[in-house]
Protein backbone atom coordinates (compact mmCIF):
# COMPACT_ATOMS: atom_id res chain seq x y z
CA UNK A 1 0.00 0.00 0.00
CA UNK A 2 2.48 2.87 1.26
CA UNK A 3 6.35 2.34 1.24
CA UNK A 4 8.57 4.36 3.64
CA UNK A 5 12.08 5.10 3.86
CA UNK A 6 12.74 5.91 7.85
CA UNK A 7 16.03 7.34 8.14
CA UNK A 8 18.10 7.88 11.22
CA UNK A 9 18.07 11.08 11.73
CA UNK A 10 21.53 11.68 13.89
CA UNK A 11 22.90 9.36 11.74
CA UNK A 12 21.74 12.04 8.89
CA UNK A 13 23.35 14.82 10.72
CA UNK A 14 26.48 13.18 10.99
CA UNK A 15 26.78 12.42 7.49
CA UNK A 16 25.50 8.61 7.18
CA UNK A 17 22.33 7.54 5.62
CA UNK A 18 21.03 4.88 7.52
CA UNK A 19 17.89 4.06 6.90
CA UNK A 20 15.22 0.71 5.00
CA UNK A 21 11.98 1.32 3.07
CA UNK A 22 9.37 -0.01 5.01
CA UNK A 23 5.78 -1.67 3.28
CA UNK A 24 2.43 -0.33 5.35
CA UNK A 25 0.47 -1.67 6.74
CA UNK A 26 2.98 -3.88 9.09
CA UNK A 27 2.33 -5.18 12.61
CA UNK A 28 3.11 -2.29 14.94
CA UNK A 29 5.40 -4.24 16.74
CA UNK A 30 7.57 -5.25 13.54
CA UNK A 31 7.11 -1.89 13.18
CA UNK A 32 8.81 -0.48 16.16
CA UNK A 33 11.14 -3.35 16.25
CA UNK A 34 12.61 -1.91 12.67
CA UNK A 35 12.68 1.65 13.54
CA UNK A 36 14.57 0.62 16.41
CA UNK A 37 16.95 -1.57 14.45
CA UNK A 38 17.54 1.44 12.22
CA UNK A 39 18.85 3.78 15.24
CA UNK A 40 20.67 1.54 16.65
CA UNK A 41 22.26 1.08 13.49
CA UNK A 42 22.12 4.70 13.27
CA UNK A 43 24.02 4.78 16.27
CA UNK A 44 26.94 1.98 16.05
CA UNK A 45 28.02 3.50 13.03
CA UNK A 46 28.28 7.01 14.34
CA UNK A 47 30.47 5.11 17.55
CA UNK A 48 27.13 6.66 19.79
CA UNK A 49 24.80 4.77 22.25
CA UNK A 50 21.86 5.48 21.55
CA UNK A 51 19.72 7.22 18.64
CA UNK A 52 16.48 8.34 19.45
CA UNK A 53 14.57 10.36 16.25
CA UNK A 54 13.86 9.04 13.22
CA UNK A 55 12.33 10.73 9.37
CA UNK A 56 11.10 9.35 6.58
CA UNK A 57 13.05 10.53 3.45
CA UNK A 58 11.23 9.01 0.68
CA UNK A 59 7.75 7.41 0.18
CA UNK A 60 5.69 5.98 -2.71
CA UNK A 61 2.19 4.79 -2.78
CA UNK A 62 2.30 1.30 -4.43
CA UNK A 63 -0.98 1.58 -6.37
CA UNK A 64 -0.36 5.04 -7.46
CA UNK A 65 -3.40 6.58 -5.78
CA UNK A 66 -2.69 8.97 -3.00
CA UNK A 67 -4.79 8.51 -0.21
CA UNK A 68 -2.63 9.77 2.95
CA UNK A 69 -0.32 12.58 3.26
CA UNK A 70 3.17 11.80 3.92
CA UNK A 71 5.63 14.36 5.16
CA UNK A 72 9.29 13.42 6.77
CA UNK A 73 8.10 13.66 10.50
CA UNK A 74 4.70 12.13 10.03
CA UNK A 75 3.94 9.19 12.73
CA UNK A 76 4.27 5.74 11.57
CA UNK A 77 2.04 4.53 13.72
CA UNK A 78 -0.72 6.60 12.27
CA UNK A 79 0.88 6.25 8.76
CA UNK A 80 0.11 2.59 9.42
CA UNK A 81 -2.96 2.25 10.89
CA UNK A 82 -4.59 4.36 8.37
CA UNK A 83 -2.73 1.50 6.18
CA UNK A 84 -4.38 -0.75 7.91
CA UNK A 85 -7.59 0.31 7.48
CA UNK A 86 -6.88 1.25 3.67
CA UNK A 87 -5.84 -2.92 3.24
CA UNK A 88 -9.68 -3.51 4.01
CA UNK A 89 -10.78 -2.22 1.01
CA UNK A 90 -11.05 -3.28 -2.67
CA UNK A 91 -9.67 -1.34 -5.51
CA UNK A 92 -12.97 0.06 -6.35
CA UNK A 93 -13.50 1.64 -3.21
CA UNK A 94 -9.78 2.64 -2.60
CA UNK A 95 -10.72 5.11 -5.71
CA UNK A 96 -13.81 6.00 -4.37
CA UNK A 97 -11.68 7.20 -1.04
CA UNK A 98 -9.58 9.13 -3.18
CA UNK A 99 -11.99 10.33 -5.39
CA UNK A 100 -13.69 12.07 -2.40
CA UNK A 101 -9.95 13.02 -0.96
CA UNK A 102 -8.44 14.57 -3.96
CA UNK A 103 -11.83 16.09 -5.85
CA UNK A 104 -14.89 16.25 -2.93
CA UNK A 105 -12.11 17.84 -0.70
CA UNK A 106 -12.79 15.31 2.36
CA UNK A 107 -10.69 14.36 4.78
CA UNK A 108 -9.11 11.09 4.98
CA UNK A 109 -11.77 9.87 8.12
CA UNK A 110 -14.34 11.39 6.17
CA UNK A 111 -13.74 9.60 3.26
CA UNK A 112 -13.60 6.34 4.82
CA UNK A 113 -17.31 7.12 6.52
CA UNK A 114 -18.77 8.43 2.42
CA UNK A 115 -16.88 6.25 0.23
CA UNK A 116 -20.26 4.19 -0.20
CA UNK A 117 -22.20 7.44 -1.84
CA UNK A 118 -20.06 7.14 -4.91
CA UNK A 119 -20.66 5.00 -8.08
CA UNK A 120 -18.24 4.83 -10.29
CA UNK A 121 -19.48 3.77 -14.01
CA UNK A 122 -16.38 3.04 -15.35
CA UNK A 123 -15.33 3.31 -19.07
CA UNK A 124 -18.88 5.56 -19.57
CA UNK A 125 -19.48 8.77 -21.06
CA UNK A 126 -22.35 10.61 -19.34
CA UNK A 127 -24.78 9.90 -22.03
CA UNK A 128 -24.34 6.06 -21.71
CA UNK A 129 -24.98 6.35 -17.37
CA UNK A 130 -28.03 8.51 -18.50
CA UNK A 131 -29.11 5.99 -20.62
CA UNK A 132 -28.21 3.02 -18.16
CA UNK A 133 -30.59 4.92 -15.53
CA UNK A 134 -33.33 5.04 -17.74
CA UNK A 135 -33.49 2.42 -18.74
CA UNK A 136 -32.95 0.86 -15.04
CA UNK A 137 -35.80 3.03 -13.47
CA UNK A 138 -38.43 3.92 -16.13
CA UNK A 139 -40.83 1.29 -16.96
CA UNK A 140 -41.08 2.01 -20.87
CA UNK A 141 -43.49 0.02 -21.90
CA UNK A 142 -45.97 2.41 -20.00
CA UNK A 143 -44.92 5.43 -22.31
CA UNK A 144 -46.08 5.62 -25.73
CA UNK A 145 -43.30 5.17 -28.22
CA UNK A 146 -43.05 8.41 -29.55
CA UNK A 147 -42.07 9.72 -26.55
CA UNK A 148 -40.00 6.99 -25.52
CA UNK A 149 -38.23 7.19 -28.89
CA UNK A 150 -37.22 11.17 -28.02
CA UNK A 151 -36.05 11.18 -25.12
CA UNK A 152 -32.81 14.02 -25.19
CA UNK A 153 -30.40 11.82 -23.06
CA UNK A 154 -28.09 14.30 -24.67
CA UNK A 155 -29.69 17.16 -22.63
CA UNK A 156 -30.18 14.64 -19.62
CA UNK A 157 -26.64 14.70 -19.45
CA UNK A 158 -25.72 18.56 -19.25
CA UNK A 159 -27.90 18.91 -16.93
CA UNK A 160 -26.85 16.54 -14.61
CA UNK A 161 -23.24 17.74 -15.14
CA UNK A 162 -24.15 20.83 -14.46
CA UNK A 163 -25.89 19.74 -11.64
CA UNK A 164 -22.09 19.04 -9.67
CA UNK A 165 -23.36 15.51 -8.42
CA UNK A 166 -21.35 13.77 -11.41
CA UNK A 167 -18.05 14.38 -12.51
CA UNK A 168 -15.78 12.62 -15.56
CA UNK A 169 -12.48 11.75 -14.21
CA UNK A 170 -10.50 9.54 -17.31
CA UNK A 171 -12.50 7.82 -18.74
CA UNK A 172 -14.69 7.48 -16.06
CA UNK A 173 -18.00 9.05 -14.31
CA UNK A 174 -18.25 9.62 -10.75
CA UNK A 175 -21.83 10.09 -9.23
CA UNK A 176 -21.41 11.29 -5.66
CA UNK A 177 -24.77 10.86 -4.10
CA UNK A 178 -24.26 12.96 -0.99
CA UNK A 179 -27.25 11.09 1.43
Amino acid sequence: MLNVYITDLSAYNSGYLVGEWVSLPINEDDLHDKVREILTNGASLCGEEEHEEYFITDWEFEDGIKLIDVSEYSNLDELNSKCDELSELDSDDLKKVSYLIENVGYDFEDALQKYDEVYIYENMTLIDVVEQYIDETVDMSNIPEIIANNIDFESISRDWEISGEFERIDNDIYHFVNC
